[in-house]
């Protein structure tokens, strides 16, 4: 009976670590979910266009505009909000259920594709990667629309490594994602040199049907790009090219160049490391030492010189992209080459997993480490709590406390640094507030970020709300509400209709 149990584990060892795996995947995206959601601009956008779209009726075409000038956010994202605002009564916190599945969806998918193309085990330990590593697990836990980055990244590993294996039934899959880049983030669209090159050393030709069934995806899923840029003389395809001209203040040359591997080292450090710095380590000798040791990778059979080849290609054509483009670069613009990174170390890591029973015991201790200590970290650090719960809390308070008091409107007024007096309209509107502005003349709620700004304000987390103390006569809050809700009609940065 003994024997059996052991033949049995022995026999399902793989689909028993990959429950675990799952299971811990599955932990780092919902442990406190709700208290430690962000509600910030970028939320206050994503819930105010899902309103534009259910409650104005109006069928949108773009999303957000980004940071580059005239070019928009596709619309995917927010119409996949939908249903699960209207499960949640058009609360935002619905926007976490569609989240929490495309972090999932990731976490199995980083299994299923390095399974797939090398062996098991590099999937089990990608998967392991990509689940626990605390860089990972907050940009799956992101509520905007370049959260699925991870997941269209770990697909486009899979095609372009095809393609370079002359394997072209991707190419519909392919089409699919290039089409998807302007729904998530057109930070992504360097990645794409490596197609060509894939397609070159493949050394063979796609058939008629799979180039034509790459095109139809492709125009699938540019839909709305097409059609918004048709009716709109396209105009971000200009200002695509404009922003590619413009000087936006990141500099050029060696010296971006320089940037850009500082950038890429502090990337690699934080991503196998947070939350935990090494002063003493120099990571852009180990950034050189992990690229480089794609060689004994060739040379032990793990991956073949077309493959390397391809995957160097990606890395130095977004590295070139950012040298001599003058955007002020940010870590999220490499976000597309953080699986390389990752299947580099998996390799490393199954390799020597089975190479020997002593390195089958080490690797599977530092595995064990690298989870505990990720686990610690999550659940005992200080939470700073001025997201979403107290947000919504502050909206209602004004919201009961203005009925109670008898005002028709209110006014809000925000003391704190700049850009934190944001996340706050959606909750307004959803408590039927009319909110104007401080200088209308209506009772005015002082909203204090952080609470210790001010001196016993009503709490709630680190946020905290002075109600009016100055008295009005009855009349003359009706005359301050008799214009326009400033909180409707007021801009909205990034907001366009």
């Amino acid at each position: 009976m003994r024997l059996s149990i052991r033949r049995f584990l022995h026999q399902y060892r793989f689909y028993f670590l990959l429950a675990i795996i799952l299971s811990l995947g599955i932990f780092f995206r919902t442990y406190d979910l709700i208290g430690r959601m962000g509600f910030d601009h970028d939320a206050d956008l994503f819930s105010w266009i899902v309103k534009d779209i259910v409650v104005n009726h109006h069928f949108r075409l773009i999303g957000q505009l980004t940071s580059a000038d005239g070019i928009f956010i596709g619309p995917l994202f927010y119409y996949l909000l939908i249903p699960f605002f209207f499960l949640a009564k058009m609360d935002p916190i619905g926007a976490v259920i569609p989240i929490t599945v495309i972090g999932i969806l990731t976490v199995c998918s980083y299994y299923w594709v390095f399974a797939r193309l090398f062996t098991r085990s590099t999937g089990l330990i990608a998967a392991l990667l990509e689940g626990n590593l605390i860089d990972f697990v907050y940009f799956d836990r992101r509520v905007v629309p370049s959260t699925p980055t991870n997941l269209w990244v770990i697909w486009y590993f899979y095609t372009v490594i095809n393609i370079a294996r002359g394997n072209f039934s991707v190419l519909p899959l392919l089409g699919v994602l290039i089409g998807l880049i302007w729904h998530i983030h057109i930070a992504l669209f360097p990645a794409l040199i490596a197609v060509p090159l894939a397609w070159v050393v493949a050394r063979k030709m796609p058939t008629i049907k799979q180039i034509f069934w790459f095109f139809a995806s492709a125009s699938m899923t540019s839909v709305p790009f097409l059609l918004f840029e048709v009716r709109h003389n396209f105009s971000q395809t200009l200002s695509l090219i404009q922003n590619f001209t413009t000087q936006h203040g990141g500099g050029v040359g060696v010296d971006k160049l320089n940037l850009i591997i500082i950038k890429l080292a502090q990337i690699l450090e934080s991503m196998f490391f947070a939350p935990w710095t090494i002063p003493w380590l120099d990571f852009r000798l180990i950034l050189a030492i992990l690229l480089l040791s794609t060689y004994g990778l060739i040379k032990l059979k793990v991956l073949n010189f077309k493959e390397v080849l391809v995957l160097a290609a990606w890395i130095i054509g977004v590295v070139l992209f950012y040298t001599f483009s003058s955007t002020i670069i940010s870590e999220y613009y490499f976000a597309n080459i953080f699986v390389i990174f990752i299947a580099v170390v998996s390799f490393w890591l199954a390799y020597f997993l089975n190479n020997s029973r002593t390195w089958t015991y080490l690797i599977s201790l530092l595995l064990i480490l690298l989870v505990i200590k990720n686990i610690y970290y999550f659940v005992t650090i200080d939470v700073y709590h001025k997201g979403y719960v107290e947000r919504k809390a502050i909206a209602q308070f004004i919201a009961q406390d203005a009925k109670a008091k008898g005002y028709p409107c209110v006014a809000v007024n925000y003391i704190t640094s700049p850009g934190e007096n944001v996340g706050f309209r959606y909750f307004f509107w959803l408590d039927g507030l009319h909110v104007n502005q401080p200088w209308s003349g209506s009772p005015v709620y002082n909203i204090v970020i952080p609470a210790e700004y001010a001196q016993e304000p009503v709490k709630f987390g680190h946020i905290g709300v002075i109600p009016p103390s100055e008295y009005k006569l009855p009349a003359e809050i009706q005359q301050s509400c008799s214009g326009q809700d400033s909180n409707l009609t007021d801009p909205m940065f990034g907001y366009t209709e």
